[in-house]
């Protein structure tokens, strides 16, 4: 696949849990706004999020929405191609993990995306991805602490929601440790309950 990080995904290491044994390395799909402003949480501060993502042990499946310099490279490639590299890194991935504060159609895109994937028939993906994407992704969504009144309600109310089939969470974080450890609480529920 020409937009796959699949190789590369395979060669980082496994994740070793607490009592010693060897699991998949979870790759995460990262997303946030890029052309919605930054109104509420910096560019820098959103830089932050791969950075800790990593630093966790797990792959990233996309980071580039806060490389320096992006707006102008992705100024430079044409629509379908931006669209369909980004959805096949996140059929790649096992969880989203989106800071929504500032206001993205696109990262909303991706996120319904993540979850609904699979209802498709069109896209001729394979039983044991079909399997997959049927149950949904599991999506982790986080905000800045304060900032409720101004996340739609619409996708707070995805978590929760009986017509959603798959773990969806949303969050406020204090600071980055605060998001750190959202993060990590809901990966390990994600990896105990699979």
């Amino acid at each position: 696949m020409a937009f796959s990080r699949e190789a590369e995904m395979k060669k980082q290491n496994p994740i070793i849990s607490r009592s010693g044994e060897k699991k998949k390395k979870i790759i995460i799909y990262f997303g946030c706004s890029m052309l919605g402003g930054y109104a509420a949480v910096s560019r820098e501060e959103l830089a932050s999020f791969p950075k800790l993502i990593a630093e966790l042990g797990y792959g990233l499946a996309s980071d580039h929405q806060t490389q320096p310099g992006v707006l102008e490279r992705e100024a430079k490639l044409e629509p379908v191609f931006i669209h369909d590299r980004d959805y096949q890194w996140l059929l790649d991935s096992d969880v989203g993990v989106f800071e929504v504060s500032n206001p993205s159609l696109g990262v909303g895109s991706e996120i319904s995306d993540m979850i609904y994937a699979g209802s498709n028939p069109s896209l001729g993906v394979g039983s044991e991805i079909s399997d997959m994407i049927y149950a949904g992704k599991p999506v982790l969504l986080l905000f800045k602490q304060g900032l409720e009144e101004r996340i739609s309600a619409y996708l707070r109310g995805k978590a929760g929601s009986k017509y959603v089939a798959c773990p969806v969470e949303c969050h406020p974080y204090k600071d980055l440790d605060d998001a750190r450890s959202r993060i990590e609480v809901f990966i390990d529920s994600v990896q105990q309950s699979a």
